[in-house]
Parts: C-alpha cells; structure tokens; sequence
C-alpha cells in the first residue's frame, strides 16, 4: 500500500506530527541530561577562541534556526495554491520535519561540543534550542494559520476524525 493510499484523518495527523515533536524534544533532553550528569566539572569559558567548537556552534544554532525558517516558509508558499488538504499536510509535515531537523542538529552538536570540553557555555546554547524547539510544537491552530486553510478545506480539517480523500 503505497503512502498516499492510507487513511489519514485531521486528528491521525496532528497526533503523528506530536509524537514526532515529542520524540525529538525528548531526545535532545536525555542526551543534554546524561551529558551534563556525566562532568562534575563544568566550567564557563567565553575567552577559549582556540577551541573551534567556541565559533561553530552559535553559528551552526543561529544559521539552523534561520535556515529551518527559510526553508519552512518556503514549503509553505509552495502549498497555498493547492486545493487539495492532503496535500498542504503532507507538504506541512515535511516542512516541519525539517524545521525541527535544523534546530535538532546543532542543539547536539553543542552538547556534544560540550562533553568533549567541559564548556557549559554550549549546553546553554543547546538549552535555548530545546526551549525554542518545544515551543515548535504543532496544534491545530497552527497548523491552519500556517497553511492559510478557510472554507472548505478548514472545514474538512476541522472533522477530526473524517479521513481527507
């Protein structure tokens, strides 16, 4: 059965899309969690222009949040001509995994950065990543401002349980 075959409902969607948010926000913090637990040592280095990790990583954070940004709003302009709900949720959950995806990676490369050397400064970085990534999390309400959905196809969104032909 090929993917566009399956029934997909309103509510099926945004309860994938959730588990989905939940897992990553949930992977980001047990790692960030087992990392710092692991150093009894931590210290707070913004001098050590030595360590390469000092420049990557608050340029990988800040180039992955407007990366993911770009790259969202880009998926979502492609959609608002589509007159089909399939398809502008589809296209929204692509979007959104690569949003997510490009505030994940480098929350993990700071907590990495920041097991390697001990520098808290990264976790820190990593900290405001989390929060910002779970505050990434979907709702319906989003979902219909973000696609732009009115009329019929808000409608049919609004059947939570109705499966989207």
């Amino acid at each position: 059965m090929n993917h566009s075959d399956q029934a997909l409902t309103p509510n099926g969607f945004l309860k994938t899309l959730r588990i989905l948010h939940l897992a990553l926000v949930t992977g980001v913090s047990v790692f960030l969690i087992f990392v710092y637990t692991q150093n009894t040592e931590w210290i707070l280095n913004l001098s050590d222009t030595n360590d390469i990790f000092f420049f990557i990583v608050p340029a990988f954070a800040i180039f992955g949040v407007y990366f993911g940004t770009f790259l969202y709003k880009k998926q979502l302009t492609s959609l608002v001509n589509k007159d089909n709900l399939r398809e502008k949720l589809v296209g929204f959950q692509t979007a959104s995994i690569i949003k997510y995806a490009t505030i994940e990676a480098p929350a993990l490369l700071g907590i990495l950065a920041s097991f390697l050397n001990g520098n808290v400064f990264y976790i820190l970085i990593s900290s405001v990543l989390l929060v910002y990534l779970f505050f990434q999390k979907p709702t319906k309400d989003k979902i219909e401002m973000d696609l732009n959905l009115k009329g019929k196809l808000k409608s049919q969104f609004g059947k939570g349980d109705e499966v989207i032909e």
